[in-house]
């Protein structure tokens, strides 16, 4: 690396000490002249390819939908890797938008190349933009202009070739009086840029520390460092720091929530802070600011706000953003009225984490970071403002040493943020935002578990009424008759546990038991084998005069479980998949013994099967995440419903078995942690209720299960519900 002149401060390293999470990998520039696709004349060459037909009114290509799943594509045969895509749309039905495109080393569509957004539904135009990356060349362009039946009209596609910068800021660390910010060639060659004024030149590879000074006597000091590049736009990155000793004029009101909990934001400034006594919980910063277009955390600038004390809260306002700071109930609710995209209310907890959530995507435990690789090794394993359809529900939350503080929101379209640390400023705050132009937040501090946060979020508007069912009950029988009797999946072996013929066949128990229920007579087989499906039903066994058959089995089941229990009662994991974890336990390994156990004692009295499923009751009140339940293909780190589901079944039964009414509110407890991996709510036909299995993919890497339902899990946690239903009613557990 080469320097003319000064510079703050420069550090060489070629390889940090650990690996940062960056939530911007690459910053790209414009590349090439922009493909303008206009339709004066003509569709252009989109066809209408699913349930819409097109037709050109004044220049304008207008889709008409005739049902939840529109989409029109045209092929392409641009060369490149990047792109940055722009529809211009406007249209008055709510709903979701999205693209999808194949490139030439990946042919086919799927949810890897892809971009969803929620519509502005006010009739007038709006530009939706995404970037994508098409290796081997972008060869079709697909466009789903809504997700309901409608008018929705485009005005122009423009597809804008881009190149990637060779700079890279990896890191930033926010100190007293600096933030160093980290910056990487992450080119094949020496790059030249200049920086401060000051010109400086990195080798391929090198990584510098550049530091830039923080104003102490501001409460909060947008830090910006800016690499000026010899062609296009500079490499830029901020840091937001607040300074907590700086003075202000603090205007504050009581706010609902922690008890003696106060709000007050800085007049002139753009900032809040929550406290207890002289003891800040959280810090709002900024309280709402216009955002980077496509860069969630950075800001297009961060303007101060007058703040003025009315009513039962505060009003803040300035340079076209006003927000209104109210009571809802025990939360506190942020009216954001803004003229253009902002980011806020930016809340960043103060103290350690003890556990953390962003429905749908992360379930950290004490100390743990977002974004991490330890269920994730792909680039997916960036959580940090996701595609908004693998949420599950509108919360992300942070539990800490001082307060569990939660912020959720009606509006599905909005974009919301997570860090933890925080990253994107380089401090050790745990940061949560929303990203939108009109919208409401609620945030809610208290000295409170994390499923108490989960339990509030959803009885804000309670749970939604399940969707019709696609048969009725019989018509379902006859579906599930046909395929255990007629379907691929029976042969003249039995069974498979799975259609494809790779699993094999044999005279499963459950499959014999589903055909007993439904006709009234269990099929005669040469034997049966306990198992077949993943919930148990031994049914047969009992009306073939195999009971001593499935004694046996159980029996065995039941005194494995107790000789491989530990001495301090829990159950330890040995195999590939504990990479990624801290401990070679988990609640959902455990919970699975004590399930089978305690089971086993309640079928047949067995005392020692009770005391050793007892045991492990016990030793798993340590667990705080469900997580462990399926080590055949996934780390047993990974969050999982699975482990839910388990937990709240052995729990269920040690109440039944003992009467211990802790063991009620354990169950309780385990049956709410589920409830992030459901979704409530739907933008697709088949999204409401539907299940996500694990926070993590198969073998660290493909398939990725964010975002991608798997139902049998939501029924094994359905069935453990029905089962802690008759004793609790928190919620309407057989919805």
């Amino acid at each position: 690396m080469m320097f003319a002149g000064w510079i703050v401060t420069a550090v060489l390293c070629m390889q940090p000490a650990a690996e940062p999470v960056n939530p911007y990998p690459r910053q790209f520039m414009p590349g090439g002249e922009p493909v303008v696709i206009s339709f004066e004349e003509d569709t252009a060459g989109f066809r209408a390819e699913n349930q819409c037909s097109l037709s050109i009114e004044n220049g304008v290509l207008v889709v008409e939908s005739r049902g939840d799943d529109p989409y029109i594509s045209r092929d392409m045969e641009l060369p490149g890797d990047d792109y940055q895509v722009e529809i211009r749309h406007r249209t008055t039905v709510p709903g979701g938008f999205g693209i999808y495109w194949t490139c030439g080393d990946s042919p086919g569509r799927g949810e890897d190349k892809a971009g969803h957004f929620g519509i502005t539904a006010d009739g007038r135009w709006h530009t939706y933009t995404v970037g994508i990356h098409a290796p081997g060349g972008l060869r079709n362009l697909r466009i789903d202009p809504g997700t309901a039946e409608g008018r929705f009209e485009i005005a122009e596609v423009r597809v804008i070739p881009l190149t990637a910068a060779p700079l890279v800021v990896e890191q930033v660390a926010a100190e007293d009086d600096a933030v160093a910010f980290f910056v990487r060639n992450v080119g094949k060659k020496p790059v030249a840029f200049r920086h401060g004024g000051q010109p400086v030149e990195l080798a391929a590879g090198e990584r510098v520390e550049l530091r830039q000074p923080t104003a102490a006597d501001r409460p909060l000091d947008c830090v910006e460092l800016k690499l000026e590049l010899p062609d296009g736009p500079p490499v830029a990155r901020q840091a937001v720091v607040v300074h907590d000793a700086a003075p202000a004029e603090w205007i504050g009101c009581e706010v609902p929530g922690e008890a003696g909990m106060t709000l007050e934001a800085a007049q002139d400034s753009n900032l809040a802070r929550l406290r207890k006594g002289e003891t800040i919980l959280a810090v709002i910063a900024p309280v709402a600011a216009p955002s980077q277009p496509g860069r969630p955390g950075q800001f297009a600038r961060i303007p101060a706000l007058q703040v003025r004390a009315v009513a039962g809260g505060l009003d803040l306002s300035g340079d076209g953003i006003r927000v209104a700071v109210r009571p809802a109930g025990d939360a506190i609710r942020f009216r954001v009225d803004a003229d253009e995209l902002v980011e806020g209310p930016v809340v960043r907890a103060r103290g350690g984490l003890e556990q953390g959530l962003f429905a749908g995507l992360e379930y950290l435990g004490k100390g743990e970071p977002s974004s991490s690789k330890a269920d994730i090794e792909t680039p997916e394993h960036l959580r940090f403002a996701p595609d908004r359809l693998k949420i599950t529900m509108p919360l992300v939350a942070f539990t800490t040493d001082r307060a569990t503080v939660a912020l959720s929101w009606d509006d599905m379209r909005l974009q919301p943020t997570y860090a933890t640390p925080n990253f994107v400023d380089g401090t050790a705050e745990h940061r949560m935002s929303l990203v939108g132009t009109r919208y409401e937040a609620f945030l809610r501090l208290k000295h409170e578990t994390l499923e108490d946060a989960v339990l509030w979020a959803v009885q804000r508007h309670g749970l939604p009424e399940p969707p019709d069912p696609p048969r009725s009950p019989k018509e379902q029988e006859e579906l599930v008759l046909w395929a255990l009797t007629q379907g691929p999946l029976r042969t003249d072996e039995g069974w498979g546990h799975c259609v494809e013929p790779n699993w094999k066949r044999q005279f499963f128990a459950d499959m014999a038991s589903t055909i007993g229920r439904i006709t009234g007579e269990v099929p005669a087989t040469p034997t049966l084998v306990p198992g077949g499906a993943h919930l148990s039903d031994d049914y047969a066994f009992f009306l073939t005069g195999r009971a001593d058959l499935w004694a046996e089995f159980q029996r065995n089941r039941a005194e494995q479980a107790v000789r491989a229990q530990q001495p301090d009662c829990s159950y330890r994991y040995s195999g590939p998949y504990l990479k990624g974890h801290f401990e070679d336990t988990a609640s959902g390994h455990c919970a699975l013994y004590a399930k089978q156990l305690l089971e086993y004692a309640y079928e047949t009295g067995d005392q020692d099967a009770l005391q050793a499923g007892v045991r492990t009751l016990e030793y798993m009140k340590r667990f705080r995440t469900p997580r462990g339940a399926q080590v055949w293909e996934l780390s047993l780190h990974t969050p999982d419903i699975l482990a839910s589901a388990h937990l709240v079944a052995a729990y269920v039964r040690g109440y039944e078995l003992t009467g211990n009414k802790e063991y009620l509110e354990l169950a309780r407890k385990w049956a709410i942690t589920g409830i992030p991996f459901v979704y409530l709510w739907a933008e697709h036909p088949v999204m409401l209720y539907a299940t996500i299995p694990v926070y993590g993919a198969t073998n660290w890497v493909a398939p990725n299960w964010m975002g991608l339902p798997v139902q049998w899990c939501g029924l094994v946690y359905a069935y453990a519900l029905t089962m802690l239903a008759p004793y609790d009613s928190t919620l309407d557990w057989h919805r």
